[in-house]
């Protein structure tokens, strides 16, 4: 046998394989495990009620930022057909219904979302319309309620400007 291919001794192969194979890396005690699962398990038990009013509040943002669009066009399409176009609410239905000249389309809001109180639109049901000019026939508030979390659509009497508040109007 060559020299530089000789046997090891039996010494130096358990020093060998107690370099690759230490005996701290055989595994994770069952124990250990169970006590990660446990925490894990904890932090998901405390995550989820927090989760639950993210998606309501989300609901709630997404409800109003949505009617807010919905009415800015039907206000474009008052002006771009000529014709007057009208928002109807129905409080206690859950939606509202937008009649342009091309049609009716009714929009539910999500079911962690309801409208509060009635509207500042006259009528029955409470209805917004808007002339060939893009101008209301009146200014308003409709208000989107979701637990304690508001959000208050506002229009604009002479303009028409529509907006998404916090807070409601100053007139009030």
């Amino acid at each position: 046998m060559p020299a530089h291919k000789k046997p090891l001794p039996a010494a130096s192969t358990f020093v060998l394989r107690r370099a690759f194979f230490p005996a701290a890396a055989t595994g994770f005690v069952l124990v250990e495990l169970i006590a990660v699962l446990a925490l894990l398990s904890l932090l998901a038990a405390l995550a989820v009620p927090r989760l639950n009013f993210l998606t309501s509040s989300w609901h709630l943002d997404t409800a109003s930022r949505q009617l807010a669009s919905e009415l800015r066009l039907l206000r474009q399409e008052a002006v771009k057909s000529g014709n007057q176009c009208k928002a109807e609410f129905y409080i206690y239905l859950n939606r509202y219904t937008l009649t342009t000249p091309q049609g009716k389309r009714h929009v539910y809001l999500p079911d962690t979302v309801t409208f509060e109180g009635s509207t500042t639109f006259s009528g029955l049901p409470p209805t917004l319309t808007f002339n060939s000019l893009g101008r209301p026939g009146s200014g308003g508030t409709v208000i989107l309620k979701s637990g304690n979390a508001k959000r208050y659509i506002i229009i604009t009497p002479v303009t028409g400007r529509i907006r998404v508040s916090l807070e409601p109007p100053q007139n009030w």
